[in-house]
């Protein structure tokens, strides 16, 4: 199979979000269920799985890992076609499920024992607890917690704000760090590291707030798995209804900061005027 068919591509970009939730939400499920974590253990763990995912895939998909950042390759990226989008959200999806289904698999003991020690009924009002180790709520139900008055500290237009903010950001970043023309830049060999502490700091920095999504296939493969596995409403639409807000806000986030970048930034940094993204990995959470 020659690395540059779709089919090599698709399989790249499912392997390496496989790697990215696998350890992300890895980290999660021992942080939440167990208490072997803080946060920044768990934006740490986040960033490296940013950067094993990408050393996994970059070189044959360019190691997107993420729907917000293959759609604002696909805007702003004459080289990256269109049609490649949906398969590379397709795999993004496929990949995020089965690590969430494999996760599901090595911690179903520990997930039963922390439901019965924090009476939780899978499913039912507050299991956001226990479902935020696969999805994303907002606020953090483990530090900020599931009461209405803790709801209603982070209400679904603030949800949507932050989400849109910190995805700009991220793709802002993977821009300038991989623009050709930029001096700056890191080897190519350190993009994904550099990429990965990018991630880990909008996770340490947004996760209390909206738990930092960053990336639709991050939040919308996992809640199938979530569905499917018994917390059904809390799943969809989620405790407000939110559910869309992980996938609409971080796509659009991403579009904002790619603009941002190809229209503002980068003609006023450099005297060319034009962007180069593509001879580098695109990682991302």
């Amino acid at each position: 199979m020659h690395r540059n068919t779709i089919s090599a591509q698709f399989m790249a970009e499912a392997v390496g979000t496989f790697i990215l939730i696998l350890f992300g939400n890895g980290a999660i499920a021992v942080s939440v269920w167990t208490g072997a974590y803080d946060l920044w253990g768990v934006a740490l763990m986040w960033g490296l799985g940013v950067a094993l995912g990408v050393y996994a895939s970059g070189s044959v998909s360019g190691g997107h890992l993420n729907p917000a950042v293959t759609i604002a390759q696909a805007a702003f990226n004459d080289d990256f076609e269109w049609g490649k989008v949906l398969p590379y959200i397709g795999a993004q999806l496929l990949g995020a499920f089965l690590a969430t289904a494999a996760i599901h698999l090595a911690f179903a003991g520990v997930l039963g024992a922390f439901e019965a020690a924090e009476g939780l009924t899978r499913g039912g009002a507050g299991s956001q607890l226990s479902a935020m180790v696969y999805t994303t709520y907002a606020p953090n139900p483990a530090i900020i917690g599931t009461s209405e008055a803790a709801l209603n500290q982070v209400p679904l237009w603030r949800w949507f704000a932050n989400e849109v903010i910190i995805t700009g950001v991220l793709v802002f970043g993977i821009f300038f760090l991989i623009e050709s023309r930029n001096d700056q830049r890191p080897a190519a060999n350190l993009g994904p590291v550099l990429i990965g502490l990018l991630v880990a700091a909008l996770v340490a920095y947004a996760a209390p707030v909206s738990m930092a999504a960053l990336n639709p296939a991050r939040d919308l493969g996992p809640r199938f798995f979530t569905a499917l596995a018994g917390w059904g409403p809390i799943a969809f639409p989620g405790p407000r209804g939110g559910f869309w807000i992980p996938t609409t806000a971080t796509i659009i986030g991403g579009l904002i900061g790619g603009a941002f970048y190809t229209f503002i930034y980068d003609p006023v940094f450099n005297e060319e005027g034009q962007v180069s993204t593509t001879s580098e990995a695109v990682p991302t959470k």
